[in-house]
């Protein structure tokens, strides 16, 4: 029970830091920083921890584009569910068996995870 425990809490913590994160990147750009984005002619569409993101673009010169930013409780609820389970499976296996030192190692294990996979992205998009 501890195990679900530490892996519900530093599942929280992530996508919370997820949506903050998120969120300051749609009041700067429009766009979320860390999110599925699915395109479509004129639409894109944008899924993240607790965010769902519409964007309309323009088709005739005197149109202008549409944002629109909603709270989704779906989306984090499918992020906690998922982030929990595997931090569950990984203190299944490389537990410590001290609480805050499974909860630090998960946390720093999500934060490597998509920082580390956000910047080998970019870095292959730049360079390839």
């Amino acid at each position: 029970m501890q195990r679900w425990a530490i892996a519900f809490a530093a599942a929280i913590v992530v996508c919370l830091v997820s949506m903050y994160i998120n969120y300051q990147a749609y009041q700067e750009t429009k766009y979320l920083e860390w999110s599925y984005r699915n395109h479509g002619g004129e639409i894109t569409i944008e899924f993240a921890p607790g965010w769902h993101a519409v964007h309309i673009y323009a088709m005739h010169p005197d149109d202008h584009d549409s944002h629109k930013l909603v709270f989704s409780p779906v989306l984090l609820a499918i992020a906690l569910c998922v982030f929990t389970v595997v931090g569950w499976a990984v203190l299944a296996k490389l537990s410590t068996g001290e609480p805050w030192k499974d909860f630090l190692m998960l946390f720093v294990g999500f934060a490597v995870i998509f920082y580390g996979g956000r910047m080998i992205l970019e870095l292959w998009e730049d360079y390839c």
